[in-house]
């Protein structure tokens, strides 16, 4: 018999939700078995009380707070078990359709205790789900319906996705979206002249030295400018597009100027 937390369960997507089909489907093909073992350090990093009541509830069921516990505790290095991570993964994808954090060390962490992004690790139905959200997701984040575009570029790298198949779908985002994400996550809440390129941290080497470049091209500088000198544009449109565009100036490694 299935027992219910007490506490509040957190983070459900409603059925009028962007998400809310694609999270369904999520369900009905990771139905995997409640696996045998929570995965990560037992008896010393989560509460107790949640360690020892981890799998009662319906994995529908399993509370915000449940997740976060468990992601508080240490897992091999190596990863989890698919058994246990592919149990868990459907609740982990509706909190962050959800707008909140599965982890309380930073988003980008949020889907690297397995390699994810390798669709060679799960059925065509599986990789189907797993690809759709990752788009749909990173559509969003680039839209700016949620956090800096870069955690969700780092969060799926880490997770094993391609990082050009995550700058391709940067790349291919209409230019003024672009440009109002960029300056939002670059130059909205800086003073002025201390705007600069956002990198999350959680970045490794050499894909953070690829973001920094990609950030940083003349082929983004060069649809910025466009946008700041279009004659036909909006005016405060503009003035963003411009803003990114000297940012890009300012850190990139080639030259603009004439000798």
């Amino acid at each position: 018999m299935i027992r219910q937390p007490s506490g509040p369960i957190e983070a459900k997507v409603p059925a009028d939700h962007p998400f809310f089909n694609l999270i369904e489907e999520a369900y009905r093909v990771f139905a995997y078995p409640k696996p045998g073992s929570i995965g990560v350090c037992e008896r010393c990093c989560m509460d107790r009380k949640i360690e020892t009541s981890f799998f009662n509830p319906d994995i529908r069921d399993l509370p915000l707070a449940y997740i976060q516990d468990w992601y508080g505790a240490a897992c091999d290095a190596k990863g989890l078990s698919k058994e246990t991570w592919a149990y868990l993964l459907p609740r982990i994808l509706e909190i962050l359709a959800a707008g909140e954090d599965v982890s309380n060390t930073a988003m980008e962490v949020s889907l690297n205790r397995f390699d994810t992004g390798d669709p060679e690790n799960w059925s065509e139905r599986e990789w189907r789900v797993l690809d759709g959200f990752q788009k749909m997701f990173l559509r969003e984040q680039i839209e700016q319906k949620r956090d800096r575009l870069d955690d969700g570029i780092c969060m799926f790298r880490l997770a094993g996705w391609p990082l050009d198949t995550l700058l391709d779908q940067v790349a291919s985002a209409p230019d003024a979206t672009l440009a109002l994400r960029l300056w939002n996550d670059w130059c909205r809440w800086s003073a002025p002249g201390k705007e600069g390129v956002w990198i999350t941290a959680f970045w490794e080497y050499p894909d953070n030295e690829a973001i920094f470049d990609f950030y940083a091209s003349r082929r983004l500088y060069d649809k910025m400018e466009a946008l700041a000198l279009d004659d036909g544009m909006d005016g405060e449109l503009a003035a963003k597009a411009s803003a990114v565009a000297s940012v890009i100036e300012a850190n990139a490694g080639w030259s603009l100027k004439l000798p």
